[in-house]
C-alpha cells in the first residue's frame, strides 16, 4: 500500500509542478526535461509530497505503509541516479 501511495503522490507532484510552471504540455515537458538532463530534479520535487504522508503514517502507527514509502523513495533514488549517468 505504501509503495502504491508513493507512486501516486510522486506522479501527482510531478504532474502538478509541470502543469503550473510549464507552458507546454505535460508529456512534452517531460521529454524536454529528459533531453536537458533535469528529469531527475522533477522526480525529486514530485517525491516531496511523500514526506508529510510518511510522517502521518508514522503518527498513526502504520509502519508497514511507512516502510513502503521509504522503499519506493529508495527506488526513486536509484532511478534518479540512473538518469544522471545516462
Amino acid at each position: 500500500m505504501g509503495i502504491a501511495m508513493g507512486l501516486v503522490l510522486t506522479l501527482v507532484g510531478m504532474t502538478g509542478f509541470t502543469f503550473f510552471f510549464s507552458d507546454e504540455g505535460i508529456w512534452r515537458s517531460f521529454q524536454v526535461l529528459y533531453i536537458e538532463g533535469k528529469l531527475g530534479s522533477l522526480i525529486s520535487l514530485g517525491a516531496l509530497l511523500n514526506l508529510p504522508v510518511f510522517f502521518l503514517f508514522i503518527k498513526q502507527y502504520r509502519y508497514d505503509r511507512a516502510y513502503g514509502l521509504v522503499s519506493f523513495s529508495l527506488l526513486l533514488v536509484g532511478i534518479i541516479a540512473l538518469l544522471k549517468f545516462l
